[in-house]
């Protein structure tokens, strides 16, 4: 009966290590093109900040749910929800975990890539 057990708990584990991982997505790579697109919004930006506003979008915001894929917004829903997300996690936290500056680079990312075409096969 312990031996059922246990395979049922290492099915169990390995259930809930697939579901995660298959829930996690793959973010595009940023490109120059990318930033071509957006600048007449952003002016000076730059594809070095469009990768910072990635990796602080990769770092803090799958801290409480798993990443969002750009695309699944619009700018007006990604300019709501980045604010507020960002105070939520703030609160959580009892203190600044991210500022003003980062949370504008999480957003022109958010922003940017949720224009980007989807490569053709």
């Amino acid at each position: 009966m312990k031996q059922k057990a246990r395979i049922t708990r290492k099915s169990l584990v390995l259930i809930l290590f697939m579901s995660i991982t298959a829930c996690s997505i793959k973010l595009a790579a940023p490109e120059q093109s990318d930033v071509d697109r957006v600048i007449a919004k952003y002016p000076g930006y730059d594809l070095a900040q469009l990768n910072e506003g990635k990796a602080l979008f990769q770092q803090t915001c799958n801290r409480c749910h798993p990443l969002k894929n750009p695309k699944s917004r619009d700018e007006t829903k990604w300019n709501h929800i980045v604010p507020v997300m960002i105070k939520r996690l703030n609160t959580k936290e009892g203190k600044e975990v991210i500022d003003s500056d980062q949370q504008e680079k999480i957003l022109r990312y958010l922003v940017t890539m949720s224009s980007a075409s989807v490569p053709e096969k």
